[in-house]
C-alpha cells in the first residue's frame, strides 16, 4: 500500500513538471512575443482575402517571412492601438474580433478578415481611433514601408484600401 501511494505520487509529481515544462515552452514560443509559431494560415488568409488576393506567392512569402509582418495574440478587452498614438502599421483580423471607438464612442465592430490601421499608414498620420480586442484576437501586422510598398506596386490594393479608409472616414465624422 504504501508503494503504491508513493508511486502515485511520483506519477503526479512528473505529470506537473512536464504541463509546467509544457506551459513554459508554450510561452517561449508565444507569437505575441515575436515567436515563429502562427496560428493562422496567412498565406492561404491573403491569398483568399478580397483585398490582398492578387499579391503573388512569392510576394506573400517575403512579407511572411521577414520583419515585415508578425503575428500578434490580443487577449479581451486589450488595447491594440489608442487615438492620436504614433503608429506605422496595419492590421489584419485573422481571428477573433476588436471594437473601433474615439473618446468612448463605439464606431464598429471588426471581425475575422477585416482590417485596420490604414488611415495612419497612408496618411502618416497619429491614429485616428482607439481599437480593442472585443475577444482575444490574433492579428498580422503589418509594418507601414512594407504595405505602402505593396500599394505602390499594386494599383487594385490601393484602390480597395482607399475606398475602405474614405468609408470609415465619412462614417467617423457623421454624428
Amino acid at each position: 500500500m504504501w508503494r503504491s501511494g508513493l508511486y502515485t505520487v511520483i506519477v503526479l509529481g512528473m505529470l506537473i513538471v512536464g504541463l509546467a515544462a509544457g506551459c513554459e515552452q508554450t510561452q517561449k514560443i508565444s507569437p505575441q512575443e515575436g515567436g515563429t509559431m502562427k496560428s493562422v494560415d496567412w498565406k492561404n488568409f491573403l491569398q483568399h482575402h478580397p483585398v490582398f488576393s492578387s499579391l503573388g506567392a512569392e510576394e506573400i512569402a517575403r512579407l511572411l517571412d521577414g520583419q515585415e509582418a508578425q503575428e500578434r495574440t490580443y487577449s479581451q478587452d486589450g488595447v491594440i492601438v489608442s487615438a492620436g498614438e504614433s503608429g506605422d502599421s496595419l492590421f489584419l483580423i485573422g481571428a477573433g474580433s476588436v471594437q473601433v471607438s474615439r473618446s468612448g464612442i463605439l464606431l464598429s465592430t471588426l471581425s475575422a478578415g477585416d482590417f485596420f490601421g490604414e488611415i495612419a499608414v497612408i496618411e502618416r498620420t497619429p491614429r485616428s481611433a482607439t481599437v480593442a480586442a472585443k475577444e482575444q484576437c490574433i492579428l498580422l501586422e503589418v509594418q507601414g514601408e512594407a504595405f505602402r510598398k505593396l500599394l505602390e506596386t499594386h494599383p487594385e490594393i490601393r484602390d480597395k484600401v482607399s475606398a475602405k479608409a474614405r468609408e470609415r472616414m465619412q462614417q467617423s465624422s457623421q454624428p
